[in-house]
C-alpha cells in the first residue's frame, strides 16, 4: 500500500466541505430529527421484528410507516429504517461520522486521485482491495462477481459515510476516467472484467482515499479503510441516493 506521506501535500490544498457533528450536538440533532407532532400518540410495533417504535419519528420514518400501512413497502425495508432511525444514526453521531458533505466538489478531488489510481491499475502501488480481489478470485473463480459473491463482501465493498449517493458520483466519474477512455483493458484487470475491477478494487479504494482526506492525512490508509467499513450503515443511512 502507497505510504500517505506521498498524498499528504495534495491532500492539504484540498478545501473539502465535511461537517463532523460532535458529541455534544446529539441532544440538538435529534430534537431536529424527531418531530414534536407525535407526543402523546400511542406507540406501535414494527411488523417485521416486533420491535417498539418510538413515539417520536421524523418525517421520514412517518412517511415510512404510512407505506408499510399501505402495503408499499415490503416489512423488511420498514424495519431497516426504523433500525437505522433509532441505531444507525445516533452510533455515527457518536463516532463522528459526518452528517454534512459537499458532494459537488467530489468531481474534482477524483480527477485528482487519478494518478494514485493508475499506480493501481498498472500495478506499481500496492491495493488492499485488489489483493482482495484476486485472492477471491483465485479461490471462486468467476462465482465472485455473482450476486451472492458480492454480497459476501458486501461490507467491504461500499462507500463508507459517503454512502449510496456517494457512490454513485464515485462510479460515474471512475467510468469516465477509466473505462470510457479504454485505460481499463481485460488485459490489465485480468482475471476480473474491466467493469468488475472498478467495482470492486477502484471505487473502494476511491473512497477510503476520499475518507483519507477528510482525516487529514492522519494516520494511515489502513484507518480509513477501518473508518469506510464501519461508517458504511450511517453513510447508506444518511447519505442515500433518495429511496425511502
Amino acid at each position: 500500500m502507497p505510504s500517505p506521506k506521498r498524498f499528504t501535500d495534495d491532500f492539504n490544498e484540498l478545501d473539502t466541505d465535511v461537517d463532523f457533528l460532535r458529541l455534544d450536538e446529539l441532544e440538538l440533532y435529534e430534537l431536529e430529527l424527531f418531530k414534536d407532532e407525535n407526543v402523546g400518540g400511542t406507540s406501535e410495533r414494527c411488523p417485521f421484528c416486533n420491535a417498539t417504535l418510538p413515539i417520536l419519528m421524523s418525517d421520514r420514518l412517518k412517511s415510512a410507516s404510512e407505506l408499510i400501512k399501505q402495503g408499499k413497502i415490503p416489512a423488511s425495508e420498514f424495519c431497516f429504517i426504523h433500525f437505522a432511525e433509532i441505531s444507525v444514526t445516533s452510533d455515527g453521531v457518536a463516532n463522528n461520522y459526518p452528517s454534512v458533505i459537499n458532494f459537488e466538489e467530489l468531481p474534482d478531488r477524483i480527477h485528482k486521485l487519478k494518478n494514485n489510481l493508475l499506480e493501481i491499475i498498472d500495478g506499481t502501488a500496492d491495493s488492499y482491495y485488489r489483493d482482495c480481489a484476486l485472492k477471491y478470485y483465485k479461490k471462486n473463480g468467476r462465482k465472485s462477481a455473482s450476486p451472492l459473491g458480492l454480497l459476501n463482501r458486501f461490507e467491504e465493498l461500499r462507500a463508507g459515510y459517503y454512502g449510496t449517493k456517494g457512490a454513485l458520483i464515485i462510479s460515474d466519474i471512475l467510468m469516465k476516467l477509466f473505462l470510457n477512455t479504454h485505460i481499463l483493458t481485460s488485459e490489465n484487470t485480468a482475471p476480473l472484467k474491466p467493469a468488475d475491477y472498478m467495482m470492486e478494487v477502484l471505487i473502494p479504494e476511491t473512497a477510503m482515499r476520499l475518507i483519507y482526506e477528510d482525516i487529514g492525512g492522519d494516520g494511515s490508509l489502513e484507518t480509513a479503510r477501518k473508518i469506510l467499513v464501519s461508517s458504511s450503515n450511517f453513510g447508506d443511512w444518511v447519505h442515500n441516493d433518495g429511496d425511502v
